[in-house]
């Protein structure tokens, strides 16, 4: 079985979301949001009646952290940086998700994904200020973050999975670990078991959880090299994506306004 496995030789998706452009990284960041927001319209607006876009949803989450992960800074002043910015961003959006999702029945304990990355952010932010005191900080945040992450932002699962990205980024081993894939992927199903029978779990979550992530950044590095700087202007997608929840949660109070 060892042989088997040093014989086999995976090209790590993290290393080619490292490598990619800004452009390349733009596309990937546009079909996440694509993915997202089919997701959010399924759950606001058609009470999770469609498993397709369900399904698609799936990739959004896994795209968007391994970019995240992929561009954080390196030097100790702008990971203070991005973390301020993106704990700005996270406190800002969560009326707009709270309006998008207050219909629902969400809970008001519940946290945006926002929270997930800047509690991540916040965490190396420390360790590489105050060394292990400062993970061991960062830590205790996350576990703080858990519980209001779990309705809807996918709680412990979502944190373990970024702290795997953001760790494949930190040391340049892990991603070339078939470990680290293997582990990927544990943290990707993971993520995808929602409790539906099991053909239905395979379907519509487990595939297009685990496996169109893979197929999407295999494509998107497979594009030919494009002289275009970028898809959309910097910071794009944080007003994305507080522009599609305010537009969702509009839409979702309309009828009772009527």
């Amino acid at each position: 079985m060892h042989a088997l496995l040093t014989s086999l030789r995976f090209p790590s998706p993290f290393d080619q979301v490292k490598s990619f452009s800004p452009f390349q990284a733009d596309i990937i960041k546009t079909i996440a949001l694509m993915a997202m927001l089919a997701d959010h319209i399924n759950t606001i607006l058609l009470n999770s009646h469609n498993a397709l876009l369900t399904a698609l949803g799936h990739s959004a989450f896994p795209l968007f952290t391994l970019i995240w992960a992929a561009n954080l800074p390196d030097d100790a002043a702008r990971l203070r940086q991005r973390a301020k910015r993106l704990w700005m961003w996270a406190i800002a959006t969560q009326p707009l998700f709270w309006l998008a999702f207050m219909m629902k029945g969400q809970s008001w304990l519940a946290l945006n994904i926002l929270f997930a990355y800047a509690g991540c952010t916040q965490l190396l932010s420390w360790f590489a200020r105050w060394g292990i005191n400062g993970a061991m900080a960062g830590l205790a945040v996350l576990l703080l973050l858990a519980w209001p992450l779990t309705p809807a932002s996918y709680g412990i699962p979502g944190i373990v999975f970024c702290l795997l990205c953001m760790a494949a980024r930190c040391i340049s081993a892990v991603a070339e670990s078939r470990l680290f894939l293997l582990l990927v992927c544990a943290a990707l199903t993971w993520l995808s078991l929602p409790g539906h029978g099991f053909q239905d779990t395979l379907v519509y979550d487990l595939l297009p959880g685990l496996v169109l992530p893979l197929l999407i950044i295999a494509a998107v590095a497979a594009l030919p090299h494009i002289s275009v700087a970028r898809l959309w202007p910097r910071r794009f997608f944080y007003h994305a994506y507080a522009g599609h929840l305010t537009l969702l949660g509009v839409l979702a109070v309309m009828p009772v306004r009527l």
